[in-house]
Order: C-alpha cells, then sequence, then structure tokens
C-alpha cells in the first residue's frame, strides 16, 4: 500500500501481510476458500485503514500485492477478483510461482504409471496462476497492473519452465510483465539474495513514482 503526499515527492509505504488461518498463530484449519477471504478481508483492512488515516483522499488508495510460491497463486487470484473501489492494484509481484497446482502434481509424480497426477479433481486447493491471470485482464481491462515475475535459477520444487510459460502467457494477454532470474538461488532463497531485493525494490519504487507523476500531472 503506497501513501502520497501531493504538496511533496514523498511517499509512504505501508506492508501488510496476512497471517492466513492454520498458519503461524492463525486459529483454523487452511483450505483454498477460507485463505481466499483471509486475502479479501486484509484488502478490506487496507481500505478502512486507509480512510481512517485520510477520509479526504479521493483518489484509489495504489496497491501491490506480491506472494511467494502457493502464495502467487493466492497473490494471482486475488488480484483476478473485484477490489474495493477505494483501492487501486498497480503491481503484482509472482516469486518462485508455478502454473497451477494440477501441474505441480504432474510435475512432482511425471510417471504415467502412477495415479496421482490423474486425482487432480480431488484436490483441496485448485490454484490456477494462468487461469487468474487472464481473469485480472479481462476485469481490468487496460488497467492491469505491472507483473514482476521472480524465478529461483536453482529452484528445486518449481521447473524454470513454469516462469517462462507465465512470461508468455502475459505477452499474450499484452501484459506489461518482466521475468527476473535470480541465480543461484534456491526455492525460498529468491529475496535473501541482492539480486532479488533489487528487483522487488525497483518494482515498487517504479510503482510509486508512477503513482507521484499521476498526482502532480493535472487533467
Amino acid at each position: 500500500m503506497l501513501r502520497n503526499d501531493p504538496s511533496s515527492a514523498s511517499t509512504r509505504y505501508v506492508m501488510v501481510c496476512c497471517s492466513y488461518r492454520g498458519y503461524w498463530t492463525s486459529r483454523g484449519r487452511p483450505s483454498e476458500r477460507g485463505i481466499a477471504l483471509d486475502a479479501a478481508a486484509a484488502l478490506q483492512w487496507i481500505r478502512d485503514d486507509s480512510q481512517n488515516q485520510n477520509s479526504s483522499v479521493a483518489e484509489p488508495v495504489p496497491v501491490i500485492i506480491w506472494g511467494q510460491s502457493i502464495g502467487a497463486g493466492l497473490a494471482s487470484s486475488l488480484a483476478a477478483e473485484p477490489f474495493p473501489s477505494e483501492l487501486s492494484l498497480k503491481a503484482l509481484i509472482l516469486e518462485t510461482p508455478f502454473l497451477s497446482i494440477r501441474t505441480m502434481l504432474q510435475t512432482l509424480y511425471p510417471q504415467k504409471w502412477l495415479p496421482y497426477r490423474y486425482l487432480w479433481p480431488f484436490l483441496r486447493n485448485h490454484l490456477d496462476t494462468w487461469k487468474s491471470l487472464g481473469l485480472m485482464q479481462d476485469r481490468l481491462g487496460d488497467k492491469t497492473p505491472y507483473v514482476l515475475i521472480l524465478e529461483a535459477g536453482k529452484d528445486e520444487l518449481v521447473p524454470s519452465s513454469h516462469g517462462e510459460m507465465l512470461e508468455r502467457r502475459c505477452a499474450e494477454l499484452g501484459l506489461n510483465a518482466k521475468k527476473k532470474v535470480v541465480g543461484n538461488a534456491l526455492h525460498t532463497e529468491v529475496v535473501a539474495r541482492q539480486e532479488g531485493v533489487l528487483a522487488v525494490v525497483g518494482t515498487i519504487r517504479e510503482v510509486a513514482q508512477a503513482v507521484h507523476e499521476e498526482i502532480q500531472t493535472p487533467e
């Protein structure tokens, strides 16, 4: 969440970290539907907090959604859903994302003689980043956010083909997207390395600068 001061070039960054049900100190059992509700509740919290901080702001609050691994699937799913009118999605950061849960099942169990790859309809989780990007484009049209795909150079879980296919998917949809490969990083090490940190920070700064220019430019 970004808060710009129209009278200056200063920007306040507010990071909202969602503790999903069943994780960390949150109660309940994790499920795709429940976690989606938690993510939507986080957006509502951002809207309410922004209004409490400054109820006179007429422009929507700029928001960046960032998700890692399975969280990238949740992030893209959230981006595909209707947003509160008081918020504006400006960037979507997908860190070590995969195409879909179904595709990951086939990746983990490639042997056709094993039954697991055929049991995807019975999975409790059906997150699909490929599909969500299309739904997001349909929802937002020419106001789609910038998309950053962060890939771990030595990802031991998600094949590099997933990042490549998501990059092509973005190109097909006409999304403004970039893929960054963080060399020698394992699946959970992308933002533990300087390359990954700089990629994320650069994206956030670009969004903040673009928002500030929009505010400063008279209609």
